[in-house]
């Protein structure tokens, strides 16, 4: 939820799918993907090799439009960071993740993290988020899980952590979730809240 990789995502998907002789409605593809990227898959009822392509064009950072950070997430995060807070980065991606983060000069401010290669099962499971926790020694109720589709809630909330959904675009609702916002200054008061909790 650090960066708005939608747009690129969604753009990578609907190039593959023409490169494999298909079109597809961007509108519909978008609500399939912010489920999963697997649900996208299953629907459109894609092979191993599209799969395996669609990778490939999505892992081109360069490929437009770029992964961008949502505005104020790179702020946002020092200002944790030079606070004493820590971060670690959860995510279906595998290691691009952190070729994002070093872009945009923020992969200093994360303590570790878990990626595709790290083997855990897919959220909602909770295995990595355990990992996490138990690895770098964190407390459950001091720590929180941020993300922007009900799966990273479901993790979080499997793990025992409290969870914001971080939903700028009004896909789902406020109870979904510990916590909800819909854009990056209310998390902002969020964090700094859950600081003093």
């Amino acid at each position: 939820m650090l960066f708005d990789t939608y747009p690129h995502t969604l753009s990578a998907f609907c190039e593959t799918m023409r490169r494999h002789g298909r079109a597809v409605s961007p509108d519909e593809a978008y609500k399939k993907m912010k489920i999963t990227l697997w649900d996208a898959f299953r629907f459109y009822g894609v092979d191993d090799a599209f799969i395996k392509e669609f990778y490939a064009v999505e892992n081109d950072l360069d490929f437009q439009p770029e992964g961008r950070p949502f505005d104020g997430v790179p702020a946002l995060l020092r200002s944790v960071f030079d606070r004493g807070g820590r971060h670690f980065l959860y995510t279906h991606r595998d290691k691009v993740a952190y070729t994002y983060l070093a872009r945009y000069g923020l992969a200093g401010l994360f303590s570790g993290g878990v990626t595709a290669e790290d083997g855990f099962p897919h959220k909602p499971a909770p295995d990595a988020l355990a990992h996490i926790l138990s690895t770098y020694g964190l407390k459950k109720e001091e720590t929180l899980m941020l993300g922007d589709r009900l799966i990273d809630i479901g993790a979080g909330k499997n793990a025992g952590v409290r969870a914001c959904l971080f939903d700028p675009d009004g896909n789902f609702t406020a109870r979904d979730a510990d916590f909800y916002c819909r854009d990056v200054p209310a998390l902002a008061a969020l964090i700094k809240n859950f600081e003093i909790l």
